[in-house]
Protein backbone atom coordinates (compact mmCIF):
# COMPACT_ATOMS: atom_id res chain seq x y z
CA UNK A 1 0.00 0.00 0.00
CA UNK A 2 1.21 3.56 -0.85
CA UNK A 3 2.60 5.14 2.13
CA UNK A 4 1.26 8.46 2.31
CA UNK A 5 2.80 11.54 4.59
CA UNK A 6 1.79 15.22 3.83
CA UNK A 7 -1.00 15.98 1.64
CA UNK A 8 -0.44 13.52 -0.96
CA UNK A 9 -3.96 12.33 -2.09
CA UNK A 10 -3.68 8.75 -3.37
CA UNK A 11 -4.90 8.03 -6.85
CA UNK A 12 -7.43 5.09 -7.54
CA UNK A 13 -4.63 3.34 -9.66
CA UNK A 14 -2.39 3.70 -6.76
CA UNK A 15 -5.19 1.87 -4.50
CA UNK A 16 -4.27 -2.75 -3.27
CA UNK A 17 -7.31 -4.83 -4.92
CA UNK A 18 -7.63 -5.51 -1.23
CA UNK A 19 -8.93 -2.07 0.03
CA UNK A 20 -11.36 -1.81 -2.73
CA UNK A 21 -15.17 -1.53 -2.12
CA UNK A 22 -16.98 -4.38 -3.88
CA UNK A 23 -20.13 -2.57 -3.22
CA UNK A 24 -21.04 -0.43 -5.61
CA UNK A 25 -23.09 2.77 -4.10
CA UNK A 26 -25.17 2.62 -7.66
CA UNK A 27 -25.74 -1.23 -7.46
CA UNK A 28 -26.48 -0.90 -3.64
CA UNK A 29 -29.13 1.71 -4.51
CA UNK A 30 -30.85 -0.36 -6.84
CA UNK A 31 -31.29 -3.73 -5.30
CA UNK A 32 -35.03 -4.44 -5.15
CA UNK A 33 -36.61 -3.79 -1.61
CA UNK A 34 -40.60 -4.36 -2.45
CA UNK A 35 -41.13 -7.95 -1.69
CA UNK A 36 -41.85 -7.49 2.14
CA UNK A 37 -44.97 -5.86 2.19
CA UNK A 38 -47.83 -5.79 5.01
CA UNK A 39 -49.07 -9.28 3.43
CA UNK A 40 -46.05 -11.19 4.58
CA UNK A 41 -46.26 -10.06 7.94
CA UNK A 42 -49.86 -10.85 8.29
CA UNK A 43 -49.02 -14.53 7.63
CA UNK A 44 -46.20 -14.93 9.50
CA UNK A 45 -48.31 -13.65 12.53
CA UNK A 46 -50.85 -16.45 10.73
CA UNK A 47 -48.35 -19.21 10.65
CA UNK A 48 -46.77 -18.22 14.20
CA UNK A 49 -50.13 -18.92 15.38
CA UNK A 50 -50.82 -21.95 13.98
CA UNK A 51 -47.35 -23.56 14.26
CA UNK A 52 -47.74 -22.97 17.78
CA UNK A 53 -50.60 -24.99 18.24
CA UNK A 54 -49.17 -27.50 16.23
CA UNK A 55 -46.45 -27.80 19.05
CA UNK A 56 -48.42 -28.28 21.45
CA UNK A 57 -50.26 -30.77 20.13
CA UNK A 58 -46.84 -32.39 19.56
CA UNK A 59 -46.43 -31.92 23.30
CA UNK A 60 -49.98 -33.71 24.36
CA UNK A 61 -49.59 -36.42 21.78
CA UNK A 62 -47.42 -39.47 21.92
CA UNK A 63 -44.82 -37.98 20.12
CA UNK A 64 -41.57 -39.71 21.23
CA UNK A 65 -38.20 -37.64 22.18
CA UNK A 66 -36.13 -37.91 18.81
CA UNK A 67 -39.69 -36.27 16.73
CA UNK A 68 -39.39 -33.46 19.72
CA UNK A 69 -35.78 -32.85 19.49
CA UNK A 70 -35.75 -32.74 16.05
CA UNK A 71 -38.66 -30.09 15.68
CA UNK A 72 -36.61 -27.79 17.57
CA UNK A 73 -33.18 -28.33 15.85
CA UNK A 74 -35.40 -27.42 12.92
CA UNK A 75 -37.06 -24.40 14.36
CA UNK A 76 -33.47 -23.37 15.31
CA UNK A 77 -31.67 -24.18 11.74
CA UNK A 78 -34.81 -22.08 10.23
CA UNK A 79 -33.87 -19.03 12.19
CA UNK A 80 -37.82 -19.14 13.76
CA UNK A 81 -37.23 -20.27 17.24
CA UNK A 82 -37.10 -16.97 18.55
CA UNK A 83 -41.15 -17.14 17.74
CA UNK A 84 -41.38 -20.47 19.52
CA UNK A 85 -39.16 -20.13 23.45
CA UNK A 86 -42.28 -21.18 25.78
CA UNK A 87 -42.99 -24.49 23.64
CA UNK A 88 -39.18 -25.30 22.70
CA UNK A 89 -38.26 -24.76 26.71
CA UNK A 90 -41.42 -27.36 27.47
CA UNK A 91 -40.11 -29.52 24.60
CA UNK A 92 -36.49 -29.71 25.83
CA UNK A 93 -37.62 -30.15 29.88
CA UNK A 94 -39.61 -33.36 28.76
CA UNK A 95 -36.38 -34.37 27.08
CA UNK A 96 -34.35 -33.49 30.33
CA UNK A 97 -36.57 -35.20 32.67
CA UNK A 98 -35.94 -38.93 30.55
CA UNK A 99 -32.14 -37.98 30.31
CA UNK A 100 -30.27 -40.26 32.17
CA UNK A 101 -26.58 -38.79 32.63
CA UNK A 102 -25.11 -42.06 32.56
CA UNK A 103 -26.28 -43.63 29.39
CA UNK A 104 -28.36 -40.72 27.55
CA UNK A 105 -31.53 -41.55 25.91
CA UNK A 106 -33.28 -43.77 23.27
CA UNK A 107 -35.45 -42.50 20.41
CA UNK A 108 -38.68 -42.83 23.13
CA UNK A 109 -39.35 -42.13 26.88
CA UNK A 110 -40.39 -46.47 27.06
CA UNK A 111 -37.28 -47.09 24.65
CA UNK A 112 -35.41 -50.27 26.45
CA UNK A 113 -31.82 -49.28 24.97
CA UNK A 114 -30.09 -45.87 24.10
CA UNK A 115 -29.57 -44.55 21.29
CA UNK A 116 -26.17 -42.42 19.34
CA UNK A 117 -28.58 -40.55 17.41
CA UNK A 118 -30.84 -39.27 19.91
CA UNK A 119 -28.49 -38.85 22.46
CA UNK A 120 -26.13 -36.79 20.33
CA UNK A 121 -28.75 -34.40 18.72
CA UNK A 122 -30.31 -34.02 22.72
CA UNK A 123 -26.94 -33.49 23.90
CA UNK A 124 -26.43 -30.74 21.01
CA UNK A 125 -29.67 -29.25 22.12
CA UNK A 126 -29.58 -29.45 26.03
CA UNK A 127 -26.43 -28.14 25.89
CA UNK A 128 -27.18 -25.00 23.67
CA UNK A 129 -30.35 -23.95 25.96
CA UNK A 130 -27.63 -24.27 29.11
CA UNK A 131 -29.21 -27.53 30.77
CA UNK A 132 -26.59 -29.92 32.95
CA UNK A 133 -25.63 -32.59 30.56
CA UNK A 134 -22.41 -34.24 30.41
CA UNK A 135 -20.19 -35.22 27.36
CA UNK A 136 -19.19 -38.38 28.93
CA UNK A 137 -22.59 -39.72 28.33
CA UNK A 138 -21.27 -40.70 24.69
CA UNK A 139 -18.26 -42.90 26.34
CA UNK A 140 -21.43 -45.28 26.80
CA UNK A 141 -21.45 -45.19 22.55
CA UNK A 142 -17.50 -46.43 22.20
CA UNK A 143 -16.54 -50.09 22.12
CA UNK A 144 -13.42 -51.68 23.22
CA UNK A 145 -11.73 -50.83 20.03
CA UNK A 146 -12.95 -46.99 20.21
CA UNK A 147 -15.73 -46.96 18.08
CA UNK A 148 -18.46 -45.55 18.18
CA UNK A 149 -21.58 -47.23 18.23
CA UNK A 150 -25.40 -47.18 16.99
CA UNK A 151 -26.87 -47.91 20.25
CA UNK A 152 -25.66 -47.56 24.17
CA UNK A 153 -23.86 -50.43 25.56
CA UNK A 154 -22.14 -52.88 24.31
CA UNK A 155 -24.08 -56.46 24.99
CA UNK A 156 -27.63 -55.76 23.27
CA UNK A 157 -26.57 -54.56 19.89
CA UNK A 158 -28.40 -55.40 16.87
CA UNK A 159 -26.16 -54.21 13.94
CA UNK A 160 -27.55 -56.27 11.17
CA UNK A 161 -31.21 -54.59 12.12
CA UNK A 162 -29.62 -51.10 11.76
CA UNK A 163 -30.20 -48.80 8.70
CA UNK A 164 -27.32 -47.26 7.19
CA UNK A 165 -29.67 -44.46 7.00
CA UNK A 166 -29.78 -43.86 10.57
CA UNK A 167 -25.81 -44.45 11.25
CA UNK A 168 -25.40 -42.00 8.82
CA UNK A 169 -27.78 -39.22 10.80
CA UNK A 170 -25.83 -40.66 14.20
CA UNK A 171 -22.63 -39.71 12.41
CA UNK A 172 -23.97 -35.67 11.58
CA UNK A 173 -25.30 -35.82 14.82
CA UNK A 174 -22.22 -36.85 16.24
CA UNK A 175 -20.39 -34.09 14.37
CA UNK A 176 -22.67 -31.73 15.41
CA UNK A 177 -22.28 -32.11 18.79
CA UNK A 178 -18.59 -32.14 18.90
CA UNK A 179 -18.86 -28.40 18.24
CA UNK A 180 -19.86 -27.71 21.81
CA UNK A 181 -17.35 -29.01 23.16
CA UNK A 182 -15.41 -27.77 26.41
CA UNK A 183 -11.88 -27.65 26.85
CA UNK A 184 -10.43 -31.25 28.77
CA UNK A 185 -13.79 -33.03 26.58
CA UNK A 186 -11.69 -35.69 25.45
CA UNK A 187 -14.65 -38.07 24.41
CA UNK A 188 -15.70 -34.71 21.96
CA UNK A 189 -12.58 -34.64 20.41
CA UNK A 190 -12.74 -38.55 19.36
CA UNK A 191 -16.21 -37.94 18.76
CA UNK A 192 -15.12 -35.10 16.18
CA UNK A 193 -12.44 -36.81 14.62
CA UNK A 194 -14.64 -40.57 14.31
CA UNK A 195 -17.56 -38.92 12.91
CA UNK A 196 -15.60 -36.46 10.43
CA UNK A 197 -13.32 -38.98 8.70
CA UNK A 198 -16.98 -41.24 7.96
CA UNK A 199 -18.88 -37.94 6.68
CA UNK A 200 -16.23 -37.18 4.36
CA UNK A 201 -15.48 -40.12 2.94
CA UNK A 202 -19.58 -40.68 2.61
CA UNK A 203 -19.51 -37.21 0.49
CA UNK A 204 -16.63 -37.94 -1.46
CA UNK A 205 -18.34 -41.74 -2.42
CA UNK A 206 -21.83 -40.83 -2.32
CA UNK A 207 -22.35 -41.06 -6.28
CA UNK A 208 -25.34 -39.45 -5.86
CA UNK A 209 -26.89 -42.76 -3.80
CA UNK A 210 -27.97 -41.05 -1.06
CA UNK A 211 -30.57 -37.67 -0.62
CA UNK A 212 -29.14 -34.55 -1.84
CA UNK A 213 -30.57 -32.76 1.18
CA UNK A 214 -28.39 -35.52 3.59
CA UNK A 215 -25.54 -34.53 1.67
CA UNK A 216 -25.78 -30.96 1.66
CA UNK A 217 -26.32 -30.57 5.60
CA UNK A 218 -23.18 -32.96 5.80
CA UNK A 219 -21.29 -30.53 3.52
CA UNK A 220 -22.56 -27.64 5.97
CA UNK A 221 -21.83 -28.94 9.20
CA UNK A 222 -17.91 -30.21 8.05
CA UNK A 223 -17.60 -25.87 7.42
CA UNK A 224 -19.92 -24.55 9.84
CA UNK A 225 -19.39 -25.98 13.21
CA UNK A 226 -21.30 -23.74 15.68
CA UNK A 227 -18.70 -21.15 16.87
CA UNK A 228 -18.32 -20.23 13.18
CA UNK A 229 -21.71 -19.67 12.12
CA UNK A 230 -24.86 -17.49 12.79
CA UNK A 231 -28.37 -17.89 12.53
CA UNK A 232 -28.93 -15.35 9.26
CA UNK A 233 -26.26 -17.60 7.18
CA UNK A 234 -27.96 -21.14 8.70
CA UNK A 235 -31.65 -19.66 7.96
CA UNK A 236 -31.48 -20.21 4.10
CA UNK A 237 -28.91 -23.20 3.96
CA UNK A 238 -31.39 -24.73 5.97
CA UNK A 239 -34.68 -23.54 3.89
CA UNK A 240 -32.91 -25.31 0.76
CA UNK A 241 -32.01 -28.27 2.55
CA UNK A 242 -35.35 -29.29 3.92
CA UNK A 243 -37.42 -28.01 0.43
CA UNK A 244 -34.81 -30.64 -0.95
CA UNK A 245 -36.60 -33.32 2.02
CA UNK A 246 -39.92 -32.05 2.56
CA UNK A 247 -41.27 -35.04 4.47
CA UNK A 248 -38.34 -34.38 6.97
CA UNK A 249 -40.93 -31.26 8.45
CA UNK A 250 -44.03 -32.79 9.94
CA UNK A 251 -45.95 -29.30 9.08
CA UNK A 252 -45.08 -27.81 5.68
CA UNK A 253 -46.40 -24.40 7.49
CA UNK A 254 -43.06 -24.24 9.02
CA UNK A 255 -40.76 -24.16 5.90
CA UNK A 256 -43.70 -21.82 4.26
CA UNK A 257 -43.06 -19.52 7.61
CA UNK A 258 -39.13 -19.47 7.62
CA UNK A 259 -39.45 -18.53 4.22
CA UNK A 260 -41.37 -15.44 4.80
CA UNK A 261 -39.54 -14.96 8.07
CA UNK A 262 -35.92 -14.47 6.24
CA UNK A 263 -37.61 -12.02 3.82
CA UNK A 264 -39.31 -9.43 5.98
CA UNK A 265 -35.74 -9.88 7.75
CA UNK A 266 -33.52 -9.50 4.97
CA UNK A 267 -36.00 -6.53 2.80
CA UNK A 268 -34.80 -4.60 6.73
CA UNK A 269 -31.14 -5.26 6.24
CA UNK A 270 -31.22 -3.89 2.41
CA UNK A 271 -32.01 -1.01 3.84
CA UNK A 272 -29.28 -0.70 5.94
CA UNK A 273 -27.11 -1.41 3.17
CA UNK A 274 -28.83 1.71 1.17
CA UNK A 275 -28.27 3.99 4.44
CA UNK A 276 -24.90 2.65 4.65
CA UNK A 277 -23.58 2.57 1.26
CA UNK A 278 -24.99 6.34 1.14
CA UNK A 279 -22.92 7.16 4.41
CA UNK A 280 -19.65 6.26 3.34
CA UNK A 281 -20.24 7.64 -0.52
CA UNK A 282 -20.94 10.79 0.66
CA UNK A 283 -17.67 10.85 3.50
CA UNK A 284 -15.20 11.32 0.34
CA UNK A 285 -13.35 8.92 2.57
CA UNK A 286 -12.21 7.46 -0.18
CA UNK A 287 -10.64 10.15 -2.44
CA UNK A 288 -8.45 11.07 0.56
CA UNK A 289 -6.48 7.67 1.55
CA UNK A 290 -6.66 4.12 0.34
CA UNK A 291 -8.41 3.01 3.50
CA UNK A 292 -10.33 -0.71 3.35
CA UNK A 293 -13.80 0.08 2.19
CA UNK A 294 -15.54 -2.47 3.73
CA UNK A 295 -19.27 -1.18 4.96
CA UNK A 296 -20.89 -3.94 4.00
CA UNK A 297 -18.85 -7.17 5.03
CA UNK A 298 -18.86 -5.24 8.47
CA UNK A 299 -23.12 -4.61 8.09
CA UNK A 300 -23.00 -9.08 7.75
CA UNK A 301 -20.73 -8.70 10.84
CA UNK A 302 -23.08 -6.92 12.77
CA UNK A 303 -26.07 -9.29 11.39
CA UNK A 304 -24.01 -11.93 13.37
CA UNK A 305 -24.09 -10.15 16.28
CA UNK A 306 -27.10 -8.51 16.20
CA UNK A 307 -30.23 -9.66 14.23
CA UNK A 308 -33.47 -8.96 15.30
CA UNK A 309 -35.62 -6.57 13.78
CA UNK A 310 -36.17 -3.98 16.02
CA UNK A 311 -32.67 -3.86 16.40
CA UNK A 312 -31.77 -2.05 13.43
CA UNK A 313 -29.86 1.21 15.22
CA UNK A 314 -27.63 -1.38 16.83
CA UNK A 315 -26.19 -2.89 13.55
CA UNK A 316 -25.99 0.85 12.01
CA UNK A 317 -23.65 1.82 14.65
CA UNK A 318 -21.60 -1.47 14.75
CA UNK A 319 -21.13 -1.07 10.93
CA UNK A 320 -20.39 2.78 10.89
CA UNK A 321 -18.11 2.17 13.99
CA UNK A 322 -16.17 -0.79 12.63
CA UNK A 323 -15.70 1.31 9.59
CA UNK A 324 -14.10 3.80 11.16
CA UNK A 325 -11.94 1.97 13.40
CA UNK A 326 -10.59 0.33 9.74
CA UNK A 327 -9.88 3.86 8.84
CA UNK A 328 -7.31 4.69 12.30
CA UNK A 329 -5.63 1.37 11.83
CA UNK A 330 -5.05 2.11 8.01
CA UNK A 331 -3.62 5.57 9.15
CA UNK A 332 -1.84 4.23 12.18
CA UNK A 333 -0.32 1.59 9.82
CA UNK A 334 0.35 3.73 6.60
CA UNK A 335 -0.69 7.21 6.66
CA UNK A 336 0.83 8.98 9.83
CA UNK A 337 4.41 10.01 11.51
CA UNK A 338 4.96 8.84 14.74
CA UNK A 339 4.05 12.93 15.91
CA UNK A 340 1.00 13.00 14.08
CA UNK A 341 -0.27 9.80 15.58
CA UNK A 342 0.66 11.25 19.11
CA UNK A 343 -1.66 14.49 17.51
CA UNK A 344 -4.44 12.12 16.79
CA UNK A 345 -4.25 9.83 19.72
CA UNK A 346 -4.08 12.91 22.55
CA UNK A 347 -7.09 14.53 20.69
CA UNK A 348 -9.57 10.86 21.60
CA UNK A 349 -7.82 10.61 25.13
CA UNK A 350 -8.37 14.12 26.38
CA UNK A 351 -12.07 14.35 25.38
CA UNK A 352 -12.16 14.53 21.57
CA UNK A 353 -10.33 17.81 21.24
CA UNK A 354 -10.07 18.57 17.80
CA UNK A 355 -7.74 21.75 18.38
CA UNK A 356 -4.83 19.18 18.90
CA UNK A 357 -4.64 17.54 15.46
CA UNK A 358 -4.78 21.27 13.71
CA UNK A 359 -1.31 20.83 12.52
CA UNK A 360 -1.39 17.52 10.78
CA UNK A 361 -1.96 17.13 7.00
CA UNK A 362 -5.05 18.36 5.60
CA UNK A 363 -5.99 14.97 3.84
CA UNK A 364 -5.58 13.40 7.75
CA UNK A 365 -7.41 15.94 9.32
CA UNK A 366 -10.42 15.21 7.12
CA UNK A 367 -10.21 11.77 8.11
CA UNK A 368 -9.92 12.45 12.15
CA UNK A 369 -12.49 14.76 11.53
CA UNK A 370 -14.86 12.38 10.23
CA UNK A 371 -14.26 9.60 12.66
CA UNK A 372 -15.07 12.38 15.42
CA UNK A 373 -18.73 13.55 13.86
CA UNK A 374 -19.29 9.60 13.55
CA UNK A 375 -18.67 9.15 16.81
CA UNK A 376 -20.21 11.63 18.42
CA UNK A 377 -23.46 11.35 16.61
CA UNK A 378 -23.25 7.91 17.35
CA UNK A 379 -22.42 8.57 21.33
CA UNK A 380 -25.51 11.55 21.35
CA UNK A 381 -28.07 8.25 19.84
CA UNK A 382 -26.96 6.54 22.55
CA UNK A 383 -26.90 9.34 25.01
CA UNK A 384 -30.56 9.69 24.04
CA UNK A 385 -31.72 5.73 24.35
CA UNK A 386 -30.19 5.78 27.47
CA UNK A 387 -31.56 8.88 29.49
CA UNK A 388 -27.98 10.22 30.51
CA UNK A 389 -24.62 11.25 29.02
CA UNK A 390 -22.89 8.54 27.31
CA UNK A 391 -19.61 10.18 26.41
CA UNK A 392 -17.59 9.51 29.65
CA UNK A 393 -17.79 5.86 28.45
CA UNK A 394 -17.28 6.03 24.89
CA UNK A 395 -14.36 7.74 25.50
CA UNK A 396 -12.69 5.54 28.21
CA UNK A 397 -13.25 2.91 25.49
CA UNK A 398 -11.53 4.75 22.88
CA UNK A 399 -8.94 5.88 24.89
CA UNK A 400 -7.96 2.45 25.86
CA UNK A 401 -7.79 1.38 22.27
CA UNK A 402 -6.39 4.57 21.03
CA UNK A 403 -3.23 4.57 23.60
CA UNK A 404 -2.83 0.59 22.62
CA UNK A 405 -2.50 1.47 18.62
CA UNK A 406 0.08 3.81 19.98
CA UNK A 407 1.81 1.63 21.24
CA UNK A 408 1.83 -0.40 18.80
CA UNK A 409 2.81 2.04 15.96
CA UNK A 410 5.63 3.65 18.73
CA UNK A 411 6.83 -0.78 18.67
CA UNK A 412 7.32 -0.39 14.80
CA UNK A 413 8.92 2.71 14.70
CA UNK A 414 11.48 1.66 17.73
CA UNK A 415 12.25 -1.63 15.96
CA UNK A 416 10.59 -2.79 19.66
CA UNK A 417 10.14 -6.45 19.68
CA UNK A 418 7.57 -7.03 22.54
CA UNK A 419 7.68 -10.58 24.62
CA UNK A 420 5.07 -13.14 23.90
CA UNK A 421 3.13 -12.31 27.37
CA UNK A 422 3.72 -8.58 26.75
CA UNK A 423 1.92 -8.97 22.83
CA UNK A 424 -1.13 -10.96 24.70
CA UNK A 425 -1.61 -8.65 27.16
CA UNK A 426 -1.63 -5.61 24.58
CA UNK A 427 -3.34 -7.40 22.66
CA UNK A 428 -6.60 -7.59 24.38
CA UNK A 429 -7.41 -4.03 24.12
CA UNK A 430 -5.45 -3.50 20.75
CA UNK A 431 -8.32 -5.61 19.14
CA UNK A 432 -11.18 -2.54 19.38
CA UNK A 433 -13.53 -4.28 21.28
CA UNK A 434 -13.80 -1.96 23.30
CA UNK A 435 -15.20 0.89 20.92
CA UNK A 436 -16.98 -1.52 18.78
CA UNK A 437 -19.04 -3.16 21.23
CA UNK A 438 -20.08 0.04 23.37
CA UNK A 439 -21.60 1.64 20.70
CA UNK A 440 -23.44 -1.25 19.35
CA UNK A 441 -24.76 -2.09 22.96
CA UNK A 442 -25.64 1.32 24.17
CA UNK A 443 -28.70 1.15 21.28
CA UNK A 444 -28.96 -2.00 21.69
CA UNK A 445 -30.23 -2.71 24.98
CA UNK A 446 -32.72 -1.43 27.70
CA UNK A 447 -31.29 1.34 29.85
CA UNK A 448 -28.25 -0.40 31.25
CA UNK A 449 -26.62 0.68 34.43
CA UNK A 450 -22.74 2.07 34.82
CA UNK A 451 -21.29 -1.34 36.13
CA UNK A 452 -22.68 -2.83 32.77
CA UNK A 453 -21.40 -0.34 30.65
CA UNK A 454 -17.93 -0.67 32.13
CA UNK A 455 -18.28 -4.26 31.60
CA UNK A 456 -18.29 -3.78 27.77
CA UNK A 457 -14.94 -2.60 27.52
CA UNK A 458 -13.27 -2.93 30.93
CA UNK A 459 -14.61 -6.19 32.41
CA UNK A 460 -11.54 -8.53 33.36
CA UNK A 461 -13.68 -11.83 33.95
CA UNK A 462 -12.42 -15.03 32.43
CA UNK A 463 -15.12 -14.64 29.42
CA UNK A 464 -14.02 -11.34 28.30
CA UNK A 465 -10.47 -11.97 28.07
CA UNK A 466 -11.09 -15.01 26.16
CA UNK A 467 -13.39 -13.47 23.99
CA UNK A 468 -11.03 -10.51 23.07
CA UNK A 469 -7.94 -13.19 23.02
CA UNK A 470 -9.95 -15.42 20.83
CA UNK A 471 -10.46 -12.35 18.32
CA UNK A 472 -6.77 -11.09 18.41
CA UNK A 473 -5.38 -14.83 17.82
CA UNK A 474 -8.01 -15.36 15.02
CA UNK A 475 -6.84 -12.59 13.18
CA UNK A 476 -3.20 -12.69 13.87
CA UNK A 477 -3.29 -16.25 12.76
CA UNK A 478 -4.89 -15.75 9.23
CA UNK A 479 -3.16 -12.17 8.82
CA UNK A 480 0.62 -13.00 9.53
CA UNK A 481 1.36 -12.97 6.36
CA UNK A 482 -0.72 -9.49 4.55
CA UNK A 483 0.50 -7.52 7.83
CA UNK A 484 4.69 -8.78 7.83
CA UNK A 485 3.95 -7.30 3.77
CA UNK A 486 2.22 -4.50 5.52
CA UNK A 487 5.43 -4.03 7.50
CA UNK A 488 3.78 -5.01 10.53
CA UNK A 489 6.10 -7.07 12.63
CA UNK A 490 4.44 -7.32 16.27
CA UNK A 491 1.76 -10.59 16.15
CA UNK A 492 1.23 -13.78 18.08
CA UNK A 493 2.79 -15.70 15.66
CA UNK A 494 6.41 -13.63 15.48
CA UNK A 495 6.47 -12.98 19.37
CA UNK A 496 6.15 -16.64 19.70
CA UNK A 497 8.84 -17.01 17.59
CA UNK A 498 10.70 -14.65 19.38
CA UNK A 499 10.55 -16.42 22.47
CA UNK A 500 11.24 -19.54 20.69
CA UNK A 501 14.55 -19.17 18.32
CA UNK A 502 14.47 -22.69 17.42
CA UNK A 503 10.80 -22.28 16.53
CA UNK A 504 9.71 -22.43 12.80
CA UNK A 505 6.72 -20.15 11.45
CA UNK A 506 4.78 -23.50 10.40
CA UNK A 507 5.32 -24.48 14.32
CA UNK A 508 4.30 -20.88 15.64
CA UNK A 509 0.98 -20.84 13.54
CA UNK A 510 0.36 -24.49 14.71
CA UNK A 511 0.85 -24.07 18.64
CA UNK A 512 -1.25 -20.64 18.27
CA UNK A 513 -4.22 -22.79 16.63
CA UNK A 514 -4.22 -25.25 19.09
CA UNK A 515 -3.79 -22.31 21.67
CA UNK A 516 -6.58 -20.61 19.86
CA UNK A 517 -8.98 -23.37 20.00
CA UNK A 518 -8.42 -24.46 23.37
CA UNK A 519 -9.23 -21.13 24.47
CA UNK A 520 -12.26 -21.50 22.41
CA UNK A 521 -13.09 -24.84 23.98
CA UNK A 522 -12.77 -22.10 27.27
CA UNK A 523 -15.43 -19.94 26.15
CA UNK A 524 -17.84 -22.38 25.52
CA UNK A 525 -17.88 -23.37 28.97
CA UNK A 526 -17.91 -20.19 29.81
CA UNK A 527 -21.13 -19.21 27.73
CA UNK A 528 -23.32 -22.78 28.41
CA UNK A 529 -22.88 -23.20 32.09
CA UNK A 530 -26.04 -24.22 33.51
CA UNK A 531 -28.50 -21.63 33.96
CA UNK A 532 -25.91 -18.96 32.92
CA UNK A 533 -28.59 -16.47 31.55
CA UNK A 534 -27.17 -13.64 29.11
CA UNK A 535 -28.09 -10.15 28.93
CA UNK A 536 -28.93 -9.16 25.34
CA UNK A 537 -25.39 -6.66 25.52
CA UNK A 538 -24.12 -10.55 26.72
CA UNK A 539 -25.46 -12.01 23.56
CA UNK A 540 -24.23 -9.55 21.17
CA UNK A 541 -20.52 -9.97 22.73
CA UNK A 542 -19.97 -13.57 22.39
CA UNK A 543 -22.18 -13.39 18.79
CA UNK A 544 -19.70 -10.95 17.47
CA UNK A 545 -17.04 -13.44 18.42
CA UNK A 546 -18.64 -16.24 16.77
CA UNK A 547 -18.94 -13.17 13.40
CA UNK A 548 -15.59 -13.32 13.58
CA UNK A 549 -14.62 -17.25 13.71
CA UNK A 550 -17.26 -17.12 9.95
CA UNK A 551 -15.18 -14.47 8.63
CA UNK A 552 -11.97 -16.23 8.64
CA UNK A 553 -13.07 -19.69 7.80
CA UNK A 554 -11.55 -19.73 4.05
CA UNK A 555 -9.09 -17.07 5.19
CA UNK A 556 -9.51 -13.41 6.10
CA UNK A 557 -12.24 -12.24 4.65
CA UNK A 558 -12.46 -8.93 6.14
CA UNK A 559 -9.24 -8.15 3.57
CA UNK A 560 -9.55 -10.70 0.99
CA UNK A 561 -14.10 -10.17 0.55
CA UNK A 562 -14.48 -10.29 -2.98
CA UNK A 563 -15.40 -13.89 -3.46
CA UNK A 564 -16.79 -16.45 -0.94
CA UNK A 565 -18.02 -12.98 1.15
CA UNK A 566 -19.94 -11.18 -1.63
CA UNK A 567 -21.64 -14.79 -2.54
CA UNK A 568 -22.33 -14.66 1.62
CA UNK A 569 -23.82 -11.33 1.38
CA UNK A 570 -25.77 -11.59 -1.70
CA UNK A 571 -26.91 -14.91 -0.07
CA UNK A 572 -28.12 -12.94 3.21
CA UNK A 573 -29.14 -9.50 1.91
CA UNK A 574 -30.04 -9.54 -1.46
CA UNK A 575 -31.16 -12.87 -3.13
CA UNK A 576 -34.96 -13.38 -1.76
CA UNK A 577 -35.98 -16.96 -0.71
CA UNK A 578 -38.53 -18.09 -3.46
CA UNK A 579 -42.15 -18.46 -1.80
Amino acid sequence: MANLKGDHISSVSSIPSNALNHWDDDFVQSIETSNAGSEYRERVETLVKEVKMFLKQMQTGDCDLIERLEMIDALQCLGIDRHFQAEIKEALDYVYRAWDGSVGIGLGCESCRSNLNATALGLRLLRLHRYDVSADTLKNFKDNNGQFTFYGGNNDNDENNIKEEDVMRSMLNLLRVSGLAFSGEIVMEEAKAFSAVYLKNLVENSDDTYKRSFLKEVEYALIYEWSRTFIRWEAPNFIQIYELDKQRLKDKRILELAKLDFNILQFQYKLEMKELSSWWENSGISKLVATRERTMEYLLWAVCATDKLELSRSRIAMTKITCVVTLLDDIFDDYATLEQLKCITDAISQGWDISIIKDIPNNLKTCIEFVFKTVHELTSDATKEQGRDMMPFVTKAWEDYIEACFEEARWKTNGYFPTYNEYIKFAEKCVSFGPILVHTCLLASHILCDDDIEKIYLDTSRFYHLMRVCMQLTDDIHDFEDERLHGKITSAISCYMGDNQNCSEKEAINHITKLKNKLLKELTRELFKPNNVLSDWENICINSTRGVEFFYIFGDGFTHCDKEVKHQIFKVFVDPIEI
